[in-house]
């Protein structure tokens, strides 16, 4: 198993997931690290990716971009790229890109917020294919300069209501962990690189 897949293979056994769907995702992840290529895009069936839940210091704005082939707002993220040095500093790259924020916070270090695996329909010469995600916890303190027309701050709120069910989930654990009213999850982390 390549050091990435084993190095998230440990992070994802001491993931809480918070209900059945999350619980489903996980245990799916974990079988999937089995395969020759999970990180692959030319992987047929689908590829880990990355994502980035950001929100403001308290949780109470979450920044969301307009996914154009999906058609709906999602956290920033995407394809793990062969620099990357594990699945975190794929979302923050991610992150960085779509945003054009530089300096992010990690309030939960590298530890895995949330997990899903959601189906992605065919596009020009891709298959359909599942994204199988892995979403990490970000803050920013500046607003700007948001380098998409379509990205923009959400109250809480506003962000649940533009998010599906699994997102709507993230948002909900990173707003309860920013505010204080829930606990940082166990999960194995490394010291967060900038």
């Amino acid at each position: 198993m390549p050091p990435t897949a084993a190095e998230l293979l440990r992070a994802l056994e001491s993931h809480e997931p918070a209900d059945d769907r999350e619980r489903v995702s996980l245990a799916s992840i974990v079988g999937f690290l089995g395969s020759s290529t999970p990180f692959s895009r030319a992987n047929p069936s689908g590829h880990i990716t990355a994502s980035a839940v950001v929100a403001r210091r308290q949780g109470q704005e979450f920044l969301l971009v307009w996914h154009k082939k999906l058609d709906r707002w999602l956290q920033p993220g995407g394809h793990l790229e062969p620099e990357d040095e594990s699945v975190f500093a794929a979302a923050l790259r991610e992150a960085r890109e779509e945003t054009g924020i530089e300096s992010f916070g990690f309030p939960i270090g590298e530890r895995i917020l949330d997990v899903d695996i959601h189906p992605i329909p065919p596009h020009g010469s891709d298959p359909a294919h599942l994204h199988y995600d892995i979403r990490h916890l970000l803050t920013a303190e500046t607003r700007s300069p948001l380098t998409l027309e379509k990205t923009a701050w959400f109250s809480f709120d506003q962000a649940l209501a533009a998010a599906d069910d699994s997102l709507a989930r993230a948002l909900l654990k990173a707003s309860l962990l920013l505010s204080g009213s829930a606990p940082v999850p166990h999960t194995a982390s490394r010291t967060p690189r900038t």
